[in-house]
């Protein structure tokens, strides 16, 4: 990771450099806490239903469990370690790309994508076409802490929730009209639910 000679990234006694130090705090920063009085509310409690009832989970996914600790990743370069092993989180979101008609144009990078382990190994499979195919694509970010987020969407664009649910186009038209063909209740409960969050 580090190309260059940096003076100032020099290793302390425990022999961590700065880049280990980051990433290190990088993995102990956690994702805000729910609003757990506002997720009660009878409203919010209708909007999580309606949040899958309309499809807003298929990617924005609530829960998702980490692969057993000992799985090896990345070509066999990454091991997951015993404290990430099996961990069940909850990030509302895929992590995927998916194309929501909001894509800036521009090609992800495969090996961002797959990591570089996975990259040399099977870079002859990826084509032009199928890396372009990504040009229109964003992450799928988890919703975790979206109620304090002044912008929203990968482009900061949208300014409220509603902004943001009824941008969404692509493969994600038919969740987005659900979403706009519910009453004027059932909105804010759905709002009320992503507030929770």
């Amino acid at each position: 990771c580090n190309t260059a000679s940096e003076p100032n990234n020099t290793t302390d006694s425990s022999g961590l450099a700065d880049i280990d130090r980051f990433a290190r705090f990088l993995r102990a920063t956690k994702a805000p806490a729910r609003d757990t009085l506002l997720a009660a509310t009878p409203a919010a409690r209708r909007g999580s239903e309606l949040f899958d009832a309309i499809g807003c989970a298929t990617c924005h996914v609530r829960t998702l469990v980490t692969a057993a600790a000992g799985t090896t990743l990345n070509g066999g370069r990454d091991t997951i370690p015993p404290a990430l092993g099996e961990r069940t989180f909850h990030p509302f979101g895929d992590f995927l790309l998916h194309n929501v008609g909001t894509g800036d144009g521009i090609v992800m990078a495969m090996p961002e994508h797959y990591g570089p382990a996975v990259y040399k190994v099977v870079w002859r499979e990826f084509s032009i076409d199928s890396v372009g195919r990504t040009r229109n694509k964003v992450r799928t970010a988890p919703l975790w802490g979206v109620r304090l987020r002044p912008r929203l969407m990968h482009d900061g664009a949208s300014l409220t929730l509603r902004d943001a649910i009824v941008r969404h186009r692509g493969e994600a038209t038919v969740v987005s009209n659900r979403f706009k063909r519910l009453t004027q209740s059932d909105q804010e409960a759905i709002l009320e639910f992503l507030r929770s969050l």
